[in-house]
């Protein structure tokens, strides 16, 4: 079989959204993305995304498809979308899309690879070990129906929004913090995952992203007081995809209960702009046994993934 894998065309939409609608239990979500995909790769974004097909070179039948995009700053890449049409599986299409967007990675001078795979999908990982990936982290994600209602009275929290100063100290805790160890220093951002690094948590701070619970008396930032951060989630409040309704946790750390970092992303939902929460954070007992805690509602939604990462080359 002679395979070519291309850049995306629009007129690919329809042939290939035909063989991603039952990827997964409960569909895929390829139809929600194409159009932003597409765009990105043949727009303004286009030297740092890519949107590919592969596609028989006789026949010219639409059989795969992947996409690749790097990350901000531009040292590492995700990987993402890989989809092979039923009839071609098994068949080292994956791998030959796999290599297409690491090369395109390298190209523009990442040294760095990293893609999501199910825990159960253990054909997906053996391929990806098999090109020399390896699974850095584990995660989960709950989903549930917001349990408190517009208009509610929020749940009273020790946490807050961490401020300027806080930087700091937020910083210094996450670098002792095992459960940042076992996130491999990720947090996650329309379903990629970043490096939740200093620069990183200066930005997420000053967008009001990150809420802190302390030990110690609180205070102004410039009282002087001994103030140690004790647990900190990186919080949404802008959706995702063709989601405005989501308010999602997406980084959660703490040294012992996070109930009340919990508690404090679910009173954002008292305005009735969100309809559902998501957690997605390392998958550390004390943090998903804490997920129902706060008004969010018993786990309607749940997986587990495995963070995959691998060392490239930059060819600049």
């Amino acid at each position: 079989m002679q395979l070519r894998i291309r850049a995306a065309r629009r007129q690919d939409r329809e042939e290939i959204l035909s063989f991603c609608q039952e990827t997964f239990s409960w569909g895929d979500y390829i139809d929600r993305v194409w159009d932003r995909w597409f765009a990105d790769s043949s727009g303004r974004k286009a030297r740092s995304s890519r949107l590919f097909v592969a596609e028989e070179e006789k026949t010219g039948r639409k059989i795969a498809m992947s996409h690749v995009a790097l990350c901000p700053g531009g040292s590492a890449a995700w990987l993402e979308g890989v989809r092979v049409h039923p009839d071609f599986r098994r068949s080292g299409v994956a791998t030959m899309l796999l290599e297409r967007m690491l090369a395109f990675a390298g190209r523009r001078g990442a040294g760095q690879a990293s893609a999501i795979v199910a825990d159960d999908n253990l054909a997906s990982q053996r391929m990806m070990e098999r090109n020399g990936f390896a699974a850095v982290s584990r995660w989960v994600y709950c989903s549930s129906a917001i349990r408190d209602g517009p208009g509610s009275r929020p749940r009273r929290s020790n946490a807050r929004f961490a401020r300027a100063g806080d930087l700091d100290r937020t910083w210094q805790y996450l670098q002792g913090s095992p459960i940042y160890e076992k996130a491999a220093g990720r947090y996650v951002k329309s379903w990629q995952w970043y490096a939740l690094d200093r620069d990183a948590l200066r930005r997420l701070i000053a967008e009001k992203q990150v809420a802190i619970t302390t030990a110690g008396e609180d205070g102004d930032d410039d009282s002087g007081k001994a103030i140690e951060v004790d647990g900190l989630a990186v919080i949404n409040r802008n959706g995702y995809w063709d989601r405005r309704d989501v308010l999602q946790v997406v980084y959660l750390d703490s040294s012992s209960d996070p109930g009340d970092l919990l508690s404090f992303a679910s009173s954002l939902c008292a305005e009735g702009r969100f309809s559902r929460m998501h957690v997605i954070c390392p998958d550390v007992w004390q943090l998903t046994a804490a997920a129902p805690a706060g008004g969010f509602g018993e786990e309607e939604e749940s997986e587990r993934f495995l963070l995959y990462s691998k060392v490239i080359t930059p060819r600049r």
